[in-house]
């Protein structure tokens, strides 16, 4: 065979190494939040969801994280992005049940798993006043 045909050999092979190295570097800790364990659709549409937020566009914000979760569903953090939206709708049976799909996804991230339990708190004493 040529020799120019395995020159791109030598470049990929460090770049497969580095990304199989990465992929087994384990879970992240805890202090991450959903930008740091999404994929780059998924960050955008939380970022946009997340503008959404601040104006108080809850729908909007909603709508935009579910189809972060169509294209993420395992992402933990997303789904306590939506549990949060959903809270400040005042659907908290529904916050609830996101926030305890939240930690289903994430049995080792304490940070996240204390996060949905004060959420899931909060919900139940809100559900109980209303």
């Amino acid at each position: 065979m040529p020799r120019h045909l395995f020159f791109p050999l030598r470049h990929i092979i460090p770049i497969v190494f580095a990304l199989f190295v990465t992929a087994c570097a384990g879970p992240q800790t805890g202090e991450e939040d959903a930008s740091a364990v999404t994929g780059r659709a998924a960050t955008s549409l939380l970022a946009r969801a997340d503008t959404h937020v601040q104006a108080g566009q809850w729908e909007q914000a909603a709508a935009l994280l579910e189809r972060a979760l169509r294209i993420e569903p395992r992402n933990a953090w997303l789904w306590h992005h939506l549990a949060t939206v959903r809270f400040r709708q005042g659907r908290y049976a529904q916050a609830v049940s996101l926030a305890n799909k939240s930690n289903s996804l994430a049995p080792g991230d304490t940070v996240l798993r204390e996060k949905n339990r004060r959420l899931v708190e909060q919900a139940r004493q809100a559900a109980a006043r209303s």
